[in-house]
Formats: C-alpha cells, structure tokens, sequence
C-alpha cells in the first residue's frame, strides 16, 4: 500500500523526495544570475526556496534561502571591490608574491597578502615566471580592455570572472625562494602532468600529431597540440574531448575498479580505494571544472555503494553544483561550468528515459529478463547500448547548441554524427592509455600500449578532420553580414582596417597577429568570406600579415598586385557595388608617406563612402573636382588641420570616421565618430542614406 500510494504521487513531488538539494541548488542559480544578469531572476528564486514547502518537504526551504542569500550578498560584494578597482594605465608595478596559475604565454601572479591577481606577461619571448616559487617582479601596469569586435576575446570579462585586477608587462623580475601553498601545490601538479605526459609521448617523435592528440585527450594537456590540430576538433564539434570530464572520470574509475577486482580486493575495500586514485588523477589533469564535478560525483556514488544506499543522479549532481559554487560562486558564469552541467543534466534525464522505457527488441515480452540466456543478453545489451549512445550524443549536442552559440558565436551541423564515431574510439584510447601508466615500470607494456593508443588517437585525428572539411560544418550562430555592409575595425597602433561587402574586399589586412588575433575571428564570427585585399601600407609586417589571410582563405585575389587579372582602378562587387581608386591629382613633391597614400571610394545602391586614410588634405584639395561622399573614414594627418573642414563640408559628408586619436576641424552637424572609442563600426548603405553603428560590445564593467 505504501508503495502504491508513492507511484500516486505527482512527478515533482517524487524528484523532490528524489533529488532534495535540487532546489537548493537552483535557488543558488537564480540568486547569481540575479546579481550579473538581471534582477528580475530573484523571482524565480523565491520560487525555488518555497518550492518544498509545497511538497511536504519545508525543511530544504531554510538551505536553499540561506545559500541563495549567500551567493547574491557574496557577488555583489565581490561586484563592489571590483569596480572599485583603480588602475593607472601605464603605471609602475612592483611586488612580491607567487605565481598561481600558468595561462598560455602569461602566468597569474598574487603578491602576498593580496587578494587580486595580475596576468603577468614578457615583452618578448617566453615567460621565465615557474609556479612554485617566489618572486619579485617589476613592469609597467596596463588595463584589460574589453574586445574591440565581435567574435574577439574578451580580456576584461575574464578578468573579472578570475579575480584578475590588472595586466603587468614583465621587465625584470628575481627569484625569492620557493612560494606559498597554492604555488607550490600547482607546481606538483604541473610536473606530475609533464611527467606522465613524457610517458606517453615516449618513443615518438616530437612533432607526432597522433601522440599529441593521445596526451590532449588523456590529460587534457593542449600545450603543445598543434593549432591546425586544434583547429579541426573546433570545426567537427568534439572539442570536449580535450577537456577532462564525466567519461574521463567514468572510464579511469572502471579501469581502477576492474583492476583492483583482478586482485581479488573485496568490493567495499575497492571502491573506498578507487577514491584517492581517482583524486590522484584529476589532480595530475589540472583539476578542471568539469573534472572536479565528475570527481565529487564519483566520490559521492562510491560511498553511497559501500553504505549501500541509493543516490539519485540528479541529487549527485546537485551536491556537486552547490559544493563547487561554495568555493567559487563566479565559476557560475564560466562557459565550462555550464556546458558540464547543462550537458550531464540532460544525460541524466536520458538515462532516465532509457531506464523506464522497454528495450526496442525483445526475444518474448511474457519471459523475463533474469532467464534470458547469453545470446538473447547480448542482443538486448547492444540495442540499449545503441540506442543509449544515439539518444546521448544527440540530446548533449541539442543543448550545447544554444551555449556555444551564447558564449563562442558558432554551433556544429555533424557534432552528433562525429561524437557517435568518436564514442566508439575514446574508451579504448583511455583505457589503454591508463593502462600504460600504471604500468609504466614496463618498458614493452609501455611502449605496446603506446604504440596502440597512437593508432587510436591518429583514427580519431582522421575522422575529425574529414568531418571539419564537410560544408556547413561550422556555423556562425549570428546572420551572415549582408552585401551593402561594411566594417572598420580598429587594430593595434593607430592601425586599421576596412572589410567591404561579403564576399568582401579587405582594405589593409595588418600584422600576422592582428590577422590571427583580431581580423580573422571577426570575419568568421559575422560569416564573411573574403573574396579580394589590397594594401593601402607596402610594410615588411603588413606583407606578412598579408600571406596569413591569403593562407587561410585560398583563392583570393590581391587587387594591386603585378601582373593581375583585376583592373588597378576598380574592384566589382556585385552590379551596383563596387570599390574604385579616387580620381586625384598627382601628390605634391612633398616626400611625406601620407600625401602618397591612396584614397578608395566604394559606392553600393546610390550611396559612397571615401577611403581618405592617410593622404594629405593638400593633396585633396587640389582635385579639379570635388569627391562627394556620405561618409569619410579618415586616418592620420598631422599637417593641414585649418584647411580639412572645408574640404570636408565640400563633399558633403554627414558622418566622418577618425581612426585614430588624431582628429581635425569638421563643419557643424556632422556626425563624428573615434574608431579607438566605439571600437568596430558597422556601415549599411540603403537608398536613403549610409547608417553607422558603433559596436556594442564596448560597453565596461569596471572603472
């Protein structure tokens, strides 16, 4: 009867018995995005702290108030001292402390006593900072600047997740001794990753692709995974390999398991001693959210085994929702935080699917499944198992598509597809892998687990790279950018460069880093493919920047170049859109770079924009006839500053784009624009006039 009347009870009344710290757990949710997002989340908040009390269960009400009231009241006091963070562009910075964290070419370094950290990088070369030890380190102190486009990365925003006050470029430091307890804490856990990763790299080349996959995917170690490498798991969707995990944990812990059955350890005994292993390993990959989620989940269902209780997922995962927001409550608004959640959440309900539904396959629904013989087993297995990877991989894409497209600007058409192939592969790359590191005192059990784990990963290189080259595997989550669009957007040192149309023309590429780093995640965030460039600056690293983009994008013409098919006058687009040199007059024998540079003019529907750059507005004026444009995008002129308002009011421009700090006299009613204030600009020309529209992704968090 008992029984009877809890299958009666409603399914929210059962999860909640179920699952209590689920509503704690999410009214600490709430409570944060209240404090970041928006306000009107302290609703939804008040509904998960009276949600118990509606299912005879008022007792979880009290956790889950008080763990909400401490993750918002703890936000924002972290919110205040943030803002109220000064710091002096420019600066000299000098302290002594430890470094914390290795990131890249950077490292976070926390003086003593402080709570902030810096991100502390060298001018040039690699960075001599180790963690472990104590230093004193002197250097100039910058800001983090939020991006100056779409797609870019955003420094500040990290900052402000990781506690990080300040940038300081390193220009001499001296080593103090050994460091504090976190440094040198970091420090075994960075040499115990090198050292098994030397392990597994042993009798190999160094520059093998497959064995930098196989250490990628074991450890979570991308040091030196190449950027094509990189580059292919991005495009295919199976990322997440490389990111240690629920299956990483999982498969380490029915490895330690099977093995220590093997030696006829009893079951409890096992599970009690599978606890430390598993710790050991997530300590040796870097102690990632996703890792340490898996690992608080793992404790909790070994335990609950050995006290023979039953923990529901759900609960499991809540607890260690609530246990890693304790420590940090920012990790909340970390993209990997919530693509591990969000994505075991739907696994769990998937599997719980799975649990109630009947097997598509069976050999007599009247004979039950405990005297099933071994073959009709084995078929029920491999159906569910099917089934299972097919539901999993589907329901984890499903949701990580509106997170990816949030946080990264780009979701995966074949992810699904990839991830299935890649489930059949990655159990065994681990196992065997595992395998080879715990017998590792075996030269031959070494080098044959190697040797095999390599042919795996170089599988799985394979299948990620044919699925990277399929079309349309990665999308761009926003609209592509239309035909009458253009961009300025703002570079390093005054530079600038302008992407006209799609299929575009890129005026000035820049440097190979402003390419890498700031034209090209631009182009592929707002799906623009560059169809032409040409050079407005003939620089040795403007050349090289040149060849980069040229590289990524093959079949692009140079327009200007020697001996090519396009005509040095005009660039056509589309009918009606194209980009043309301005009709000027000779430049003055003046032998100043800026009375040389080119002035473009790009017309579409009816509309022009003129290219002024850097040419010299003695020059300009000197034009039999005037350029008329609606729009003037205008770089660095340090002579003739009187004479340009009315050169400009003769064009009869209503917007003027300074790119750089300069500026100069511009007549009244016209509207002005600093491209290193508003950052990218976009431009739309329609039939009534070209609007500008500063990015708004400028916007700053802190002072």
């Amino acid at each position: 009867m008992e029984k009877e009347r809890h299958l009666l009870r409603p399914w929210p009344e059962r999860m909640m018995a179920s699952a209590p710290l689920l509503a704690p757990a999410l009214a600490m949710l709430c409570a944060c995005a209240a404090v970041d997002v928006s306000p009107w989340f302290w609703a939804c908040c008040a509904c998960w702290v009276l949600l118990p009390c509606l299912f005879r269960m008022p007792v979880m009400s009290l956790p889950a108030l008080a763990l909400a009231v401490w993750a918002g009241g703890c936000l924002l006091d972290y919110g205040r001292q943030y803002g109220n963070l000064a710091v002096e562009e420019g600066g000299r910075f000098a302290a002594e402390g430890s470094v914390d964290a290795v990131s890249g070419r950077s490292v976070l370094f926390r003086p003593h006593g402080a709570r902030w950290l810096y991100t502390v990088s060298a001018r040039e070369g690699g960075l001599p900072l180790e963690p472990g030890k104590r230093y004193r380190i002197e250097g100039e102190i910058y800001s983090l600047k939020p991006p100056c486009g779409p797609g870019l990365f955003d420094r500040e925003r990290w900052g402000y997740l990781h506690r990080v006050a300040a940038g300081v470029r390193l220009e001499r430091f001296s080593e103090l001794g050994p460091g504090d307890w976190r440094s040198r804490f970091l420090a075994a856990s960075l040499h115990l990753r090198e050292e098994a990763a030397g392990l597994l790299k042993q009798g190999a080349p160094p520059d093998d692709e497959a064995r930098q996959v196989m250490v990628s995917a074991v450890l979570g170690d991308k040091t030196d995974a190449r950027p094509e490498t990189m580059d292919s798991f991005m495009r295919s969707g199976c990322m997440h390999v490389f990111a240690v995990s629920g299956m990483h944990v999982g498969l380490a812990a029915m490895l330690i398991l099977g093995l220590l059955r093997l030696l006829l350890i009893r079951p409890p005994v096992a599970r009690l001693a599978c606890i430390p292993l598993l710790a050991l390993y997530v300590f040796v990959t870097g102690m990632s959210v996703s890792a340490l989620r898996a690992l608080i989940m793992a404790v909790v269902w070994l335990l609950a085994s050995v006290l023979r209780r039953k923990g529901h997922p759900a609960n499991i995962l809540a607890l260690a929702f609530i246990v890693l927001c304790f420590v940090d409550p920012l990790q909340v608004f970390q993209p990997g935080f919530q693509l591990s959640f969000c994505v075991f959440a739907v696994i769990v309900c998937i599997v719980a699917y799975m649990n109630r539904e009947k097997p598509l396959w069976a050999p007599d629904p009247f004979i039950p499944p405990r005297i099933y013989n071994a073959r009709e087993r084995g078929q029920v297995w491999l159906e569910k198992a099917c089934r299972g990877t097919l539901l999993v991989s589907v329901g984890a894409w499903l949701m990580s598509i509106p997170l990816t497209a949030w946080h990264f600007g780009t979701w995966n058409l074949y992810a699904p597809l990839t991830n299935i192939c890649l489930a059949l592969l990655v159990p065994f790359l681990m196992g065997i892998s595992l395998f080879g590191l715990m017998f590792a005192w075996c030269p031959w059990a070494l080098s044959v687990c190697n040797a095999a784990a390599a042919w795996l990963a170089g599988c799985m290189l394979g299948i990620t790279q044919l699925a990277a080259d399929l079309p349309c595997s990665y999308l761009p989550a926003r609209l592509p950018a239309a035909e009458n669009g253009a961009l300025v957007i703002p570079m390093q040192k005054n530079a600038w460069s302008v992407v006209i149309s799609n299929p575009a023309l890129v005026v000035d590429a820049g440097t190979e880093n402003t390419v890498r780093y700031t034209l090209l995640p631009i182009l592929k965030s707002l799906h623009i493919r560059p169809s032409g460039v040409v050079a407005a600056r003939s620089g040795r690293a403007e050349r090289v920047g040149m060849e980069v983009l040229l590289k990524e994008y093959p079949g692009m013409r140079n327009w200007g170049r020697t001996g090519a098919e396009d005509s040095a006058e005009e660039w056509v687009l589309s009918p009606g859109n194209r980009v043309e040199r301005a009709d000027l007059p000779e430049p003055l024998p003046t032998g100043l770079h800026q009375d040389r540079s080119p002035v473009l003019a790009w017309t579409c529907r009816g509309r022009r924009v003129l290219l002024v750059g850097n040419a010299g507005f003695s020059s300009l004026a000197r034009a039999e006839e005037m350029e008329k444009a609606d729009v003037l995008i205008i770089g660095h002129h340090p002579r003739d500053p009187v004479s340009s308002a009315a050169w400009i009011r003769e064009t009869g421009a209503q917007a003027v784009i300074f790119t750089t700090e300069w500026g100069c006299p511009v007549p009244e009613g016209v509207a002005v624009y600093r491209l290193p204030e508003t950052g990218t600009l976009y431009l739309k020309t329609e039939e009534n006039g070209v609007t500008v529209t500063p990015w708004k992704g400028t916007e700053r968090r802190t002072r």
